[in-house]
């Protein structure tokens, strides 16, 4: 005989001697005479989560979270906490659903979203062919596994080995594919591995195509491996499961190591005459380059001296026409200067001539004789007496003697 203590937000069971349980919700006190508690789990969910639960009668529901529960062992056989699927905008997945008259229904549930089955759902899990990890050109069947579909365009490398042509070289093609799911239906309806249908429909045009070319005219027709038009049978087959064929990248071919090695030594050679043409293409261009900028140099030489020239001609022009210009203007102020003194000349030469003019009036105002005082202004009249002598006698005058 014991008292037990059942908290709040706790649940327990109380198991008699005879095996007969009963459920007590805390917060409660119990006395316990012959009898086992037994505290029961407790499990949550979050929002993006929920509970699988599977009752003793073996039915199996799903409760979205945010949610909690207690595990009654009464009632509940199993609760487990299960994640719920996110789903992102470039993402779908497929999901049935059995129904009460046991038919199932199919739909598609597309991204953006969190999706909780429900207890009588499933989801449909894809397995196609993938990509070998250690060689990114093989594939390999059933090495895809998801539930997502992406409903992005995609792509994937492969190699087309064992082609010959129709002269009997081997070849391996290599090629790159860019494809999109279009119709998600038509894919579930008529398919199981869409990829593989596309490698084989690819392989098929590829080995007709390679078929009726000679070795030479396949390296010369090789660039048509990246036209869509050449893949009739991919083109057709990829409709019919609802993708759709973006482009095809021709990436190269492989032979045969003897072709390969002779091909290499061809390409080798091509390349080294190439060089070589190339080598000498340079040489002349530089050559001809010299050339041009020499005549350029010379040129240039030339232009400058013309130049130089030029300069010192209108140096000595614009001199002697500066010279002149001074000369023409120090000869009209020498002209203008003779003019200013023969001007002040003449206008003294009247202005004494007018003041003696005044002056003669005044002495005949007086009753002077002006004959008499202009006679006795002259100088008196100087007398020469020249004689002629003998070269033996001197020369005189009546002003001088020796």
């Amino acid at each position: 005989m014991k008292y037990k203590t059942v908290l709040e937000g706790e649940q327990a069971v109380i198991f008699n001697y005879l095996g007969e349980g009963r459920l007590v919700v805390g917060p409660a006190r119990v006395f316990l005479f012959r009898e086992r508690l037994q505290k029961l789990t407790h499990y949550t969910a979050t929002q993006y989560e929920y509970l699988k639960i599977r009752d003793k009668e073996g039915i199996v529901s799903h409760k979205p979270g945010p949610c909690e529960i207690f595990f009654n062992p009464l009632l509940h056989e199993d609760i487990a906490v299960k994640d719920a699927l996110k789903l992102d905008a470039n993402h779908l997945i497929v999901v049935y659903k059995r129904l009460k008259d046991d038919s199932v229904e199919r739909k598609i549930i597309q991204g953006p979203t969190v999706f909780v089955p429900d207890a009588e759902e499933w989801l449909h899990e894809f397995q196609w062919h993938g990509t070998d990890p250690d060689n990114k050109t093989r594939m390999i069947p059933g090495k895809d596994k998801f539930k997502q579909l992406a409903i992005i365009p995609e792509q994937f490398y492969y190699n087309v080995g064992e082609c010959r042509t129709n002269d009997d070289t081997m070849i391996t093609v290599k090629l790159m594919l860019f494809y999109e799911l279009k119709d998600v239906l038509k894919m579930l309806d008529t398919t199981h591995d869409p990829i593989a249908d596309m490698i084989n429909a690819m392989c098929a045009d590829v080995i007709a195509f390679v078929g009726k070319l000679s070795f030479e005219q396949f390296l010369k027709d090789s660039s048509k491996l990246s036209d869509l038009s050449s893949y009739p049978q991919l083109e057709q087959r990829a409709e019919r499961i609802g993708y759709q064929l973006q482009k095809i990248v021709f990436r190269g071919y492989h032979s045969s190591d003897q072709l390969q090695a002779m091909q290499n030594s061809a390409i080798e050679s091509r390349t080294q005459l190439r060089l070589n043409t190339e080598i000498e293409g340079q040489k002349q261009l530089l050559e001809d380059l010299k050339t041009s900028k020499e005549q350029e140099r010379v040129k240039l030489k030339q232009e400058m001296d013309k130049s130089k020239q030029v300069h010192s001609q209108n140096k000595e022009e614009m001199t002697l026409k500066h010279k002149l210009a001074v000369d023409q203007l120090q000869h009209q102020q020498n002209l203008d200067l003779r003019e200013l003194m023969t001007k002040s000349k003449m206008d003294m030469k009247i202005e004494e001539d007018t003041q003696k003019l005044e002056h003669l009036n005044k002495l005949k105002e007086l009753g002077v004789d002006l004959t008499c005082y202009l006679a006795t202004q002259q100088p008196p009249p100087v007398s020469e007496e020249l004689q002629v002598v003998s070269s033996s006698q001197t020369l005189f005058t009546p002003e001088s003697h020796f």
